[in-house]
């Protein structure tokens, strides 16, 4: 509002009468179009009121609603007069808890009016970060950014490639596991009260509530988890107004000795130990939104003048267990941080195994703590010692050095590696008769010589009949380490260059498609001679022989290998659940399946575990479950049809040769370190030193049920014998390998409450089951590929859906439910633990990452990543 006489002023000069500089330059064509009312000049404007943060209060500047964000930070800036690089400032909308990024959008567009509450603030600060191996690091990160942005960045930092496998998750404590605490779903455009998101989640996002933990070194350290100076970890700003900072040092990364005791971590609950399937449901509550930012979730950066004592925690985890591409070459850190996640969820519960499996764990742990205490005093080069390229191209060039990729030694010459020693000698088996799998190839293919398994990887050596085809090796190694090993008959490739793997076994049979074509891929079997339970007899478990047969992944059971026309029993192994039952103690080898099989089909034949029905109906078939067990006389023998079941679990068939071969060799180290050994490299006295402490090495439940922590040494030291000449990466990269080999690895849990009356097309494994049993919160599990319904009591899968039969998800915001449409039919549930949009999350990630193949561009698509989880309204 202005008078009269400053009217005339405006018109002549663009300054008011009292000489001060006006907001707008008009003229006086401008003047004569304004409406003066009552004497005062009226031009639409209105006052706004922006907090900055930098110098605490708030600075009043005139606006009119066509105003652009950028002009309104400019006049800020102006208000204030203070000389200062304010490039990395941005306003921040309090009441709706957004940030506002587009310069070019008027406050109008953005609905913004003179009531409400803006806020001029850095959107850089730190951020204290805590790794899988729970080792805390601060690092400076843009709180404007989407969190899937941060991650990018943070993984940049640290040299791990592929972050969009990796995510943020709150600190998890004992509170989080006694009821179901979701974090609120996050939506922009609707209005949400300015407090924090919760008072829980806001307490434990700050250092405040962080258990001190000492120093690495044994020095008192700082009661913000923060590492020791010495460590160089502290991510320090060169100047006030500079976003230049010290680089990381990636070498203590990928250091094993570089950790918290188990007994710290556990007592001063750095992480929580789940004792049901709840609490392990309820242990991914805690993870963030993707698609926004930090501030969005209620994590505040500290004070400009903060001096570092409310920096907020949260854990960077690998959320999504589909890692792609592992290369020892590059992947230094990845393989460390995979390998301590593992290590941490093996010892905390969460994937439950056998002391023979724990005794492998403890000694490719053994081992890599060995060769790491082995760089660290100096006994082989010092690593990290070229720090002119920290963050390299993928692929071409590392941080890392060669020497520190093989431990103690230098980096491995592949033409002198050394060739497994096949499972024969380890268990003196003899083939001999129906006693092994015959493996059987087409009759107009011929093994090829000089073969051998390293790693999982075919190396074929030149033989005196010829060589090979070095481009089509390189190829079939580039596909296992990318997981994408197909089908004959997308590479035809594989089973051209197939080459037999056991010569002793016998050979491959083929399921013939077409014998005078020979450019068609044809799909091997493996049959055998079996004792197989099916079902009881007066509650004792009876064995019948049956001559079994996997083809085109489904198990045929027929009368005998002569009566092969028709089958009498036929299950598809697709979603089947495989869970092994070994002891190498007393020989036993015993694998049990579980399948879903329609019901109303004679003798099961035909039955599918998909559920597949009408696309077009929405009531879901109903399918029983049925349990098989499979018996085996060797370990090779076990070995073969445990990587075949495997393979069919998730869709693929034994034409998969690469992705085949490294199961079995796989399965049979793990069952040979299980296998006392000769006389342990390290004494008793030696095991006590390295092996004192046994929590750091296997589960309690494992060390209460054990003989003696003696007898547990020293098994652990007799398996480590097989294992004392591999390098660090390997033996991390090994451990990997047998976790993913648990039963119940890759599986995310989360309690949810499906739609009474829905039918899921289960007729057994009820949750109100018995005279007086409670009902309890329905639990479902996402992993790769798959939506599982599992039980809550026992954690055996109900049901099984594909993601390939998933035909849209949905999430009905108002009412908090999920609504999965499958070809067989719809399902809806209410989350319980968590948000719908952690699930959809979940969902859409894994069909994300399922979509990298080495043929496509190996950038990260984060445009395709959030239209896929982001569920519609």
């Amino acid at each position: 509002m202005y008078s009269k006489s400053d009217l005339y002023e405006f018109s002549r000069t663009g300054q008011a009468g009292n000489g001060s500089s006006s907001n707008y330059n008009m003229n006086g064509f401008d003047t004569v179009n304004r409406l003066v009312v009552d004497g005062n000049y009226i031009d639409g404007s209105w006052e706004l009121s922006v907090f900055v943060e930098d110098i605490a209060e708030n600075v009043k500047v005139r606006v009119l609603g066509s105003l652009t964000l950028g002009g309104l930070m400019h006049r800020i800036v102006e208000g204030m007069n203070i000389q200062q690089s304010w490039s990395d400032h941005g306003i921040w909308w309090s009441d709706r808890k957004i940030w506002l990024l587009h310069n070019r959008t008027t406050l109008d567009q953005y609905g913004i009016q003179s009531d409400a509450k803006l806020m001029f603030r850095r959107m850089h600060g730190n951020l204290q970060v805590i790794l899988p191996s729970m080792v805390p690091v601060v690092l400076r990160v843009n709180y404007s950014s989407r969190v899937f942005t941060v991650v990018r960045s943070i993984c940049k930092e640290l040299n791990i490639r592929h972050s969009e496998e990796l995510s943020l998750s709150f600190p998890i404590t004992r509170a989080h596991l006694k009821a179901n605490t979701p974090l609120p779903t996050l939506r922009h455009g609707v209005r949400r009260p300015a407090s924090p998101v919760s008072h829980g989640r806001s307490e434990t996002a700050t250092l405040k509530t962080k258990p001190h933990a000492p120093g690495f070194d044994g020095t008192p350290n700082s009661p913000y988890g923060t590492l020791h100076s010495a460590a160089g970890t502290m991510m320090r700003l060169q100047s006030e107004n500079s976003l230049d900072r010290e680089r990381l040092d990636v070498a203590q990364y990928a250091d094993c000795n570089f950790r918290l005791s188990a007994k710290t971590v556990f007592t001063e609950d750095w992480l929580m130990k789940p004792k049901n399937l709840i609490h392990k449901a309820r242990l991914n509550s805690g993870w963030l939104d993707s698609s926004r930012s930090l501030m969005e979730h209620g994590i505040e950066p500290p004070p400009v003048t903060d001096s570092g004592d409310s920096v907020p925690t949260l854990y960077l985890c690998f959320k999504y267990y589909a890692f792609y591409d592992i290369n020892l070459k590059y992947d230094a850190v990845r393989i460390h941080l995979l390998y301590e996640q593992a290590r941490w969820s093996v010892l905390s519960g969460l994937l439950e195994c056998t002391e023979d499996e724990m005794v492998v764990f403890a000694a490719y742990q053994l081992q890599a703590q060995l060769q790491s205490s082995a760089v660290r005093q100096g006994i082989s080069p010092c690593p990290f010692t070229d720090p002119s390229n920290y963050y390299p191209t993928f692929g071409t060039t590392n941080t890392l050095t060669a020497n520190y990729m093989g431990g103690s030694r230098g980096s491995p010459d592949l033409s002198r590696r050394h060739v497994p020693v096949t499972a024969g000698s380890y268990y003196g088996m003899v083939n001999a008769g129906n006693s092994s799998s015959l493996m059987r190839l087409p009759g107009a293919m011929s093994p090829m010589s000089g073969t051998s398994m390293v790693d999982g990887v075919s190396h074929r050596q030149p033989s005196d009949e010829g060589t090979f085809d070095e481009v089509d090796e390189m190829l079939a190694e580039l596909e296992q380490s990318c997981g994408v090993a197909e089908e004959p008959g997308s590479t035809a490739r594989a089973l051209q260059n197939a080459s037999g793997m056991f010569p002793t076994g016998g050979t491959l049979r083929t399921a013939q498609r077409g014998s005078d074509v020979p450019d068609t891929a044809e799909i091997p079997s493996l049959q055998d001679s079996l004792r197989v339970f099916r079902e009881r007899t007066f509650m004792f478990r009876r064995y019948k022989v049956y001559w079994v047969v996997i083809r085109e992944a489904r198990l045929l059971l027929y009368r005998s290998e002569r009566e092969t026309d028709q089958p009498l029993y036929s299950y598809s192994l697709c979603d089947c659940s495989v869970t092994p039952d070994v002891s190498t103690a007393t020989h036993k080898y015993i694998l049990k399946l579980v399948v879903l099989a329609e019901p109303n089909r004679p003798n099961g034949i035909g039955a599918r575990s998909n559920g597949s029905s009408t696309p077009h109906t929405n009531s879901i078939p109903t399918v029983c479950r049925e349990e098989i067990w499979l018996r085996f006389e060797a370990a090779e023998q076990y070995a073969r049809w445990l990587a075949a079941c495997r393979l069919g679990a998730k869709g693929k068939t034994l034409a998969s040769r690469v992705a085949y071969e490294k199961e079995v060799e796989t399965i049979l180290e793990i069952l040979r370190l299980q296998v006392p050994g000769p006389t342990p490299a390290i004494s008793a006295n030696e095991s006590v030193k390295y092996l004192g402490d046994l929590t750091d090495f296997c589960a309690e439940r494992i060390i209460r049920k054990a003989r003696s922590k003696n007898y547990l040494r020293q098994r652990i030291t007799e398996a480590h014998v097989n294992i004392r000449n591999i390098p660090l990466l390997d033996a991390k990269h090994k451990y990997i390998q047998a976790w993913q080999r648990l039963t119940s690895f890759g599986r995310s849990y989360f309690t949810v409450l499906f739609d009474r009356g829905s039918n899921l097309g289960i007729t057994s494994g009820s949750n109100n089951s018995g005279l007086f049993s409670t009902p309890m919160d329905d639990v479902i599990a996402i992993c790769q590929g798959r939506f599982e319904l599992v039980s809550p009591q026992n954690g055996d899968v109900l049901r099984a859906w594909n993601f390939t039969d998933l035909r849209s998800w949905n999430v009905n915001w108002d009412a908090g439910k999920v609504v999965l449409d499958f070809r067989s039919g719809t399902i809806s549930f209410r989350p319980l633990c968590t948000n719908c949009k952690t699930i959809v999350e979940f969902i859409g990630g894994y069909v994300f990452l399922s979509q990298r193949t080495p043929e496509k561009s190996q950038e990260c698509n984060e445009r395709l990543f959030h239209r896929l989880t982001g569920a519609t309204d």
